[in-house]
C-alpha cells in the first residue's frame, strides 16, 4: 500500500510539473491498465497468474516529427497463481527507458500511431511465496499503440525477468525465472 501511495503521489508532482510547461515535442502518459495474459516461470515449470491491474507513467521528448526518447515506471498490482498448488501472489515494478516512433503524416496534429520499445529493471515484489530472499532482473517490452487527440490506447508484450531462493543450509536453492505479460493500456496525454 506504502508503494502505491508513493506511485501516486509521485505521479501527481510530475503532472504538476507538466502542466506548469507545456511544449509540443514533449508528452507526459498517465496510463492504467488490464493483463488479460500473464504467465510466470516457477522452479522451471510456466504457471498462469489470475488476471492483472497495472498502473504508470511515461515522458518522452521528440527529436524530429518521428522519433522520441523517454523514460517511465509502471506497478503490476499483486496477483495470485490461477494454479491452485502455487501459493502466493505476484507482482512487479518495471522502471525503463524507451522510444517511440510515431507515424510521420502531416495534418493529422495529436492523432498518429506508433510503434514503442523499452528497456530497464523490473523490481520483483515476493508476496508469501515462501522465498528466503528474492530481487528483480531485465525488463524488455514492444508495443503498438494509437493517440487520439489526448487518449491514448496500447497494447505491449513485456518480460521481467527476477529470481528467488528457497531453503537454507544446504537445500539452499536459487532460482532464475521470466515473468511474461499482454498488457492493454488507456492513457492520458498531457502535452
Amino acid at each position: 500500500m506504502k508503494k502505491l501511495l508513493a506511485a501516486v503521489l509521485l505521479t501527481v508532482f510530475m503532472s504538476a510539473a507538466v502542466f506548469a510547461k507545456a511544449n509540443d515535442d514533449q508528452e507526459f502518459i498517465i496510463k492504467a491498465g488490464v493483463q488479460p495474459q500473464t504467465t510466470a516461470s516457477l522452479d522451471g515449470s510456466n504457471y498462469d497468474t489470475n488476471i492483472g491491474i497495472s498502473a504508470g507513467f511515461e515522458y518522452f521528448k521528440y527529436f524530429g516529427n518521428i522519433f522520441a526518447a523517454g523514460a517511465g515506471a509502471s506497478y503490476d498490482f499483486p496477483r495470485e497463481f490461477k494454479e491452485s498448488g502455487v501459493d502466493g501472489c505476484i507482482s512487479f515494478v518495471p522502471m525503463f527507458v524507451g522510444v517511440k516512433v510515431r507515424t510521420p503524416l502531416e495534418g493529422l496534429n495529436n492523432n498518429y500511431g506508433f510503434l514503442t520499445g523499452r528497456l530497464g529493471y523490473s523490481a520483483f515484489m515476493n508476496d508469501d511465496m515462501n522465498a528466503k530472499s528474492s530481487s528483480g532482473g531485465l525488463y524488455c517490452g514492444i508495443g503498438i499503440g494509437v493517440s487520439i487527440s489526448y487518449l491514448v490506447l496500447e497494447a505491449i508484450y513485456a518480460v521481467s525477468n527476477y529470481s528467488y531462493t528457497v531453503g537454507s543450509g544446504s537445500a539452499r536453492k536459487t532460482y532464475d525465472e521470466k515473468y511474461s505479460t499482454i498488457s492493454i493500456y488507456a492513457g492520458f496525454k498531457f502535452e
